[in-house]
């Protein structure tokens, strides 16, 4: 994914429950659901205060291209948001996620990854 140089958040609106519409300078908008992020298995203790529907809609764009909650206690990459997909890295590339476990070496037991 390209993103063009020189585009910035217009305007970042809550909809509802976890969901946010992103309205960038160059007319393209996308629109994110954050539930499956929040709620995801082993996901950083810090993310599950913004559960909490208050906190998680006190969110303040940052230098008109990041989204943060809080102290930057959760944020993510431009290119996530332009995207409309939390699985783009800040390179816009998407991120591969591995579905086998990862064994350590000579344990033979699997580890999460």
């Amino acid at each position: 994914m390209v993103i063009p140089e020189n585009v910035f958040i217009k305007r970042a609106k809550h909809l509802g429950d976890y969901r946010i519409r992103f309205e960038f300078t160059d007319g393209h908008a996308a629109e994110i659901d954050f539930h499956a992020f929040l709620t995801a298995p082993a996901q950083n203790p810090m993310a599950a205060q913004f559960l909490d529907i208050t906190r998680f809609r006190d969110f303040t764009i940052d230098g008109r291209a990041d989204i943060v909650w809080g102290d930057w206690e959760m944020c993510f990459p431009f290119a996530a948001l332009y995207a409309g997909d939390l699985n783009v890295d800040s390179l816009g590339r998407k991120k591969r996620v591995s579905r086998r476990p990862v064994r350590v070496k000579g344990s033979g037991l699997p580890v999460g990854r």
